[in-house]
């Protein structure tokens, strides 16, 4: 009887102690990392009592007067060593987005940019053990940084920018195992990959990115076709930032304006086109470029300067480089290639247009006299011309323009550096 009775006193007194711990939460930490400041609270009590360091509980809620703090208050509360609890880093971390590959978990995805499993998890709303279909998108801290190499099958290294800035060029690296069939894909086009070795292991490709490409997020794949016909892959993640490129309006005379029908525009266009869209067997362009006007002569317009003109629809942001210079002066090829264009043209007026090989291609507008002619190769230094005022321009100036696989980027990106890295000694 009486074990009875101690019995029933000790399931009351447990229940009363649960009842007092559910009404009374005032000092116990919410859910993890959170605590809702109470009647009497002070910063440096909730620390002490919570074991967390008082300066990473200020830093972690942003409180300016460590001495004003409101009942019902909730605080991020910081783990023991003075860092953020994976739901408290997850709900202030800036985010990004990455592409599963094939077999990925959010684990596998977290091991590959070096990232805590539990924050990617957290991010995802999913256990790190989640399985994940090729492509699928993959929240991220916006600050990731993947390897610098990776391997893929054959592929033993592959070396592949993490950012790229609006209207600039960035390369892709691949050393394999034995020669491969290369395949890569950005923003919907083929790249072309440019042998580095005679050996046919070491290969690169230009990842030309089209000055008005929003900015974000997009996937480099990369991979090559297997003996059997099979295709592997893999896509990167690469981001595209903000180029800084300013605003301006192009006044034409009603003289050059009335001959730039609609019809004159767009069949200028085709003919340009069908010229840098093509790919020739070799690269001849090793060095850094040369400038091709003398120092002397600013630049008037920089590349990628976004644009409105007063008559016919030419484009909506300069696809070149302009140095204003007086009517006469010299024009010179910046690398060696073979010229595929000298003639007089509406919008362009007297153009020519030179092939470095393999989808790299530059051109030289308004030209008051042509020096070269199509079929000819040139050197760096060779003089291709005069500069004029002819075309569509409302002054002497010369007009240089890049084009790699036909998207027009900044060519004074390559004032200062060589078209690839020799890669196959390191």
């Amino acid at each position: 009887m009486e074990r009875r009775n101690s019995l029933a006193a000790g399931r009351f007194l447990i229940a009363l102690l649960l009842c007092l711990t559910l009404v009374h939460p005032l000092h116990a930490q919410d859910a993890a990392g959170g605590y809702t400041v109470a009647p009497g609270d002070t910063l440096g009590a909730i620390a002490a009592r919570l074991g967390v360091p008082l300066d990473a509980l200020i830093a972690a809620n942003a409180i300016e007067d460590p001495n004003r703090i409101r009942v019902g208050q909730v605080l991020i509360i910081p783990n023991a060593d003075g860092s953020l609890p994976v739901a408290a880093l997850a709900a202030t971390t800036a985010t990004g987005v990455v592409r599963a590959a094939a077999g990925d978990t959010l684990a596998t995805v977290a091991a590959r940019y070096r990232l805590d499993p539990a924050l990617v998890a957290e991010l995802n709303g999913a256990p790190d053990t989640r399985r994940l279909f090729p492509g699928q998108p993959v929240t991220v801290p916006a600050d990731v940084t993947p390897p610098a190499t990776v391997s893929l099958g054959a592929i033993a290294a592959l070396e592949t920018p993490t950012e790229i800035i609006q209207g600039r060029t960035g390369r892709v690296y691949v050393t394999s195992s034995r020669p491969l069939n290369l395949i890569g894909r950005w923003n919907g086009q083929p790249l072309t990959f440019i042998p580095l070795s005679d050996d046919g292991l070491h290969h690169f490709a230009f990842i030309p990115v089209d000055a008005l490409l929003e900015p974000g997020v997009y996937p480099l794949e990369i991979g090559y076709i297997t003996t059997r016909g099979v295709e592997i892959a893999r896509a990167w993640p690469v981001t595209v930032s903000a180029g800084p490129y300013d605003y301006q309006e192009i006044v034409v005379s009603q003289d050059k304006a009335d001959v730039l029908t609609p019809d004159v525009v767009v069949a200028e266009r085709e003919r340009v086109v069908g010229i840098w869209s093509q790919i020739s067997p070799e690269l001849q362009w090793r060095d850094a470029f040369q400038r091709p006007i003398s120092v002397d002569y600013p630049t008037t317009s920089p590349f990628g300067t976004r644009r409105t003109y007063s008559v016919a629809d030419i484009g909506n942001f300069h696809a070149g480089q302009d140095f204003g210079a007086p009517e006469g002066t010299l024009i010179f090829a910046p690398a060696p290639g073979i010229v595929v264009l000298a003639e007089p043209l509406a919008v362009r007026g007297n153009a020519v247009i030179i092939d470095h090989g393999r989808g790299v291609f530059s051109g030289y507008w308004h030209m008051s006299e042509m020096k070269v002619t199509p079929g000819m190769q040139v050197a760096a230094g060779d003089v291709l011309g005069l500069v004029g005022n002819t075309g569509l321009s409302t002054g002497a100036h010369l007009h240089w323009e890049l084009r790699i696989n036909g998207v027009a980027v900044d060519p004074m990106q390559f004032l200062d550096e060589a078209p690839f890295e020799d890669k196959t000694k390191e």
